[in-house]
């Protein structure tokens, strides 16, 4: 009969993983947080399985370059760790390093309240003052004032908040203040509304000479 040459071939060499992205102890937010690994193998990486806390984070990923997008916004802020686990086709695998992360999604508003012009106030002029207080727990990233909700110029950046408003372009009568303070993860709070009348005399004395 003829001979068959036959290789036998049993792996036993687990695959190398590590995470690329993100780097240990950073902090993430947001609903796209890019999650990567690099893994190889002496014969081939079948899949690699990344996890959060110990529990898998979606599907497995079956095709290089190994990777997902996290939504961080469903997980509770603070400590938790990151790993991937690869494995081959002969059923060796092997988990990477944890990653240790921290989850911070800000979904705290900012609080604002307009300090100048007084509510009920009566103003005229060009040079009345309009001015906010407004804090946050992270940092405000502008105030926006609005007369009759209409912006009044463009957002004001930086602390403290004001600007000048030139009454006299405004129609005498009563009018709406509010200020609307925002901060750098997309919260925003309108302050409650200060009534204020504007009145501007633009009539002209008459005048005759009598003698």
């Amino acid at each position: 009969s003829s001979v068959i040459n036959v290789t036998v071939l049993n792996d036993s060499t687990a695959p190398t993983v590590s995470i690329s992205a993100p780097a240990n102890n950073a902090t993430i937010s947001g609903s796209t947080v890019a999650l990567s690994a690099n893994a190889s193998d002496n014969i081939g990486v079948v899949g690699v399985q990344f996890k959060l806390d110990g529990n898998n984070l979606g599907s497995e990923d079956t095709s290089s370059p190994y990777g997902m997008t996290l939504d961080s916004k469903t997980i509770t802020n603070g400590a938790h760790t990151l790993t991937a686990t690869a494995r081959d086709a002969a059923g060796n695998s092997t988990t990477s390093s944890v990653i240790n992360l921290t989850i911070f999604n800000d979904s705290i508003a900012p609080t604002v309240a307009i300090s100048a012009p007084a509510n009920n106030a009566t103003i005229s002029g060009s040079t009345v003052a309009v001015s906010a207080n407004a804090s946050d727990n992270v940092g405000v990233i502008g105030v926006q004032f609005k007369l009759d909700g209409n912006n009044l110029g463009s957002e004001d950046a930086t602390s403290p908040y004001g600007m000048t408003l030139d009454s006299k372009t405004i129609a005498n009568g009563a009018h709406t203040l509010t200020a609307t303070a925002r901060d750098a993860a997309g919260n925003s709070t309108t302050s409650s509304v200060i009534n204020v009348t504007v009145s501007n005399d633009s009539t002209a004395p008459t005048v005759s000479i009598s003698a």
